[in-house]
């Protein structure tokens, strides 16, 4: 009996250092080809970005700004952390957007914001602004849209709006809201 012990002991040792070993061998192989791989790696790396876009007019049609940024040349996308976009109309500025993050697609065609997104408009050239804030919020600065199927919360003034959902025309300053709609609205006496 001792004897079958140590055969069962022995086997359950084998298959143990063979799990071992092949767990190993495994997350070797993936951290080399992480560490080795092109399409991993950025093409260039910005501290501190500063950006302006222009349209066609030669006006200035947003700025964009961000602490760090990754660029992938093959793919068209940057990532952004610490974003800030302003949105100008006819050279004045009109709309600012944040985000934790974000990631642009066709040469900032379109920037995608995630965490902590708020976007609001000018408080110079708006008497009462509107806030939007919400978790995610796909932009497209050229074509002055912004759209999120996301929870959104509208601020403006004293009043408060929740949804589920919206789409924002940000040179007329048209919010659809799409569902869920819930609101506060209070006046000042």
């Amino acid at each position: 009996m001792d004897q079958r012990k140590l055969i069962i002991l022995g086997c359950l040792l084998v298959l143990l250092t063979s799990g071992i070993l092949r767990w190993y061998t495994d997350n070797l192989t993936a951290t080399t080809n992480n560490q080795r791989s092109p399409n991993l790696l950025p093409d260039s790396v910005v501290y501190n970005l500063k950006q302006q876009h222009f349209n066609d007019q030669g006006q200035l049609a947003y700025n964009m700004q961000a602490k760090h940024a990754n660029q992938f040349e093959a793919k068209a996308v940057s990532q952004l952390d610490s974003l800030s976009i302003t949105l100008f109309n006819t050279g004045i500025p009109d709309w600012h957007a944040s985000a934790q993050t974000g990631l642009t697609a066709n040469n900032g065609e379109l920037i995608e914001l995630s965490g902590d997104v708020i976007i609001q408009q000018d408080k110079i050239t708006h008497e009462n602004p509107t806030t939007l804030s919400t978790i995610s919020l796909l932009l497209s600065p050229k074509k002055e849209y912004a759209e999120t199927q996301e929870p959104v919360t509208i601020q403006q003034g004293t009043s408060v709006t929740h949804a589920v959902g919206m789409n924002v025309d940000t040179r007329a300053g048209k919010i659809i809201l799409l569902s869920n709609v819930k609101s506060r609205y209070e006046t000042i006496p």
